[in-house]
């Protein structure tokens, strides 16, 4: 798995790929920022299998239609793309550890090792990434791990590859859209600061302190929205009592399930503002776009976050 905390190199275009389709777009960088292209396409019938895990199996056919009219509408220029999934295919989740091992090799084969005991139903061979948090009490490690069926992201990335295109980020939905605008979101909130992330299919809530994430909880969207509240309420006590939390200076919300109130809000020490076109100083047409197609919000932060 491809996850964007490195900071590689990436152009403009950018995949995100989602249960019935995929859509398209190429970020324009340049000021005020926005959308160059989007457009969406439905795969055809039977071009996607399922995993032993569930999760979709990518063929050529699935995105060639996509890949066509992108190349297209770029004349030509389009060899390298961002590739963002739904949080659904993968499972993010921090971890604690008394120790690791220095190498990488031996940190990734301790972490399989722990998800394992942690997801005893998940028997699929998994790809990992992870990156260190700060850790309750200062002891031991502490790692924020995103992981997936291998099988499913082989077959994203060799469905690109066959059409042409080599597969940058590949990443789920809201790690990428926490990780591109970070940089900001905590210029703008002048210290630690909350995203609330709601899709259809999960309610993912991430707070950063200087760019970084502090503490991560994702649960399943179908709870209903007394438990998110009792949830937020848990996770906050824990990052001010456990991890020491200064406090929130404030608190960011995009829910892709538009015109359903945010019971949550309540829950949280100032109020929550939602994220917008205005707030990342995007052109006029910027909020349109994604109320027509929310996953574009997390494909513009795999761009616009390594500007």
């Amino acid at each position: 798995m491809k996850l964007p905390f490195l900071r590689p190199v990436v152009p403009p275009h950018v995949f995100c790929l989602m249960a019935d389709g995929v859509t398209y777009a190429r970020v324009r960088r340049e000021e005020p920022v926005g959308f160059a292209e989007a457009r969406a396409f439905s795969y055809p019938a039977g071009a996607v299998g399922s995993g032993s895990s569930g999760t979709p199996l990518f063929t050529r056919e699935a995105l060639s239609e996509a890949v066509t009219a992108a190349r297209r509408l770029s004349e030509g220029r389009l060899s390298r793309a961002c590739v963002v999934f739904p949080d659904t295919w993968a499972r993010i989740l921090p971890i604690e550890f008394d120790s690791l091992p220095d190498s990488e090799g031996g940190a990734r084969e301790m972490v399989l090792w722990k998800l394992k005991k942690l997801l005893p139903g998940v028997t699929s061979e998994l790809s990992v990434a992870f990156r260190d948090m700060p850790s309750a009490g200062g002891g031991g490690k502490r790692l924020l791990v995103a992981a997936a069926p291998a099988e499913s992201l082989l077959s994203i990335e060799q469905a690109f590859e066959s059409l042409g295109v080599r597969v940058g980020v590949l990443s789920p939905a809201s790690l990428v859209l926490f990780e591109g605008l970070s940089p900001a979101l905590s210029r703008l909130a002048g210290g630690d600061y909350a995203l609330v992330y709601r899709t259809s299919g999960s309610f993912s809530l991430l707070i950063a302190r200087d760019g970084a994430p502090v503490f991560f909880r994702q649960r399943p969207t179908e709870q209903e929205p007394a438990d998110h509240a009792q949830e937020l309420r848990l996770s906050l006590s824990y990052y001010s009592e456990k991890l020491q939390g200064p406090g929130l200076a404030a608190v960011y919300v995009y829910d892709e399930l538009g015109g359903k109130d945010f019971a949550e809000a309540a829950s949280f020490p100032v109020p929550p503002v939602a994220l917008s076109g205005q707030i990342l100083g995007a052109d006029a047409g910027f909020d349109e776009r994604i109320a027509a197609r929310p996953e574009l919000l997390s494909g513009f932060a795999a761009v616009w976050g390594h500007n």
